[in-house]
């Protein structure tokens, strides 16, 4: 591998060195190097990894201690983690899947159930969902920028013509409020 290909860099958070190990050891039979694997066990220390943007992916297990990966999932997001996160449990439960995804997980795997292939189609999956996400807000946020900069009147309204939002520009000229 040259020094110029990315290496993906991912952190393991899991309060089990054990499972650390697996979970790395599966990675690493995809192709040990093209990945960067790290661990973390302490809840604080990946929050912090996480509010840095020091990592490509995160795999954060549902058990942290006091805390759950659930709670670190929703901080990272808060903290505007835009990097995956997918949680990893030792055993299936479809609620908490269905939380994990709302709170902002890319994925979710039962420990018990990896394997390399498993794992190379998550991280390429998640990856590559990340990338369109991050391309996604960015569009969002330059049209919603141009939208309410416009010195011209700008509006969204439905079929009925029921205005949805409009720009500043819009409410001078009809003198309402938005």
């Amino acid at each position: 591998m040259s020094n110029t290909e990315h290496r993906t860099r991912i952190l393991i958070i899991d309060d089990d060195e054990d499972d650390f190990f697996i979970t790395s050891e599966y990675i690493k039979e995809i192709d040990a190097n093209r990945f960067q694997i790290a661990w973390c066990y302490r809840y604080q220390d990946a929050l912090n990894h996480m509010q840095q943007h020091d990592y490509d992916i995160y795999f954060v297990d549902y058990y942290l201690g006091a805390k759950t990966g659930l709670q670190l999932i929703k901080e990272g997001c808060m903290l505007q983690c835009e990097e995956p996160m997918v949680l990893l449990t030792g055993k299936g439960n479809q609620a908490i899947d269905r939380e994990a995804m709302q709170a902002g997980a890319m994925d979710y795997l039962i420990k018990s159930e990896l394997n390399s292939e498993k794992l190379e189609r998550c991280i390429r999956y998640s990856l590559e969902r990340a990338t369109s996400l991050k391309a996604l807000r960015a569009n969002e946020r330059k049209y919603r920028s141009m939208f309410e900069r416009s010195k011209d009147a700008v509006f969204l309204a439905d079929k009925g013509l029921v205005f949805r939002d409009v720009n500043e520009a819009t409410s001078i000229l009809l003198k309402y409020e938005k």
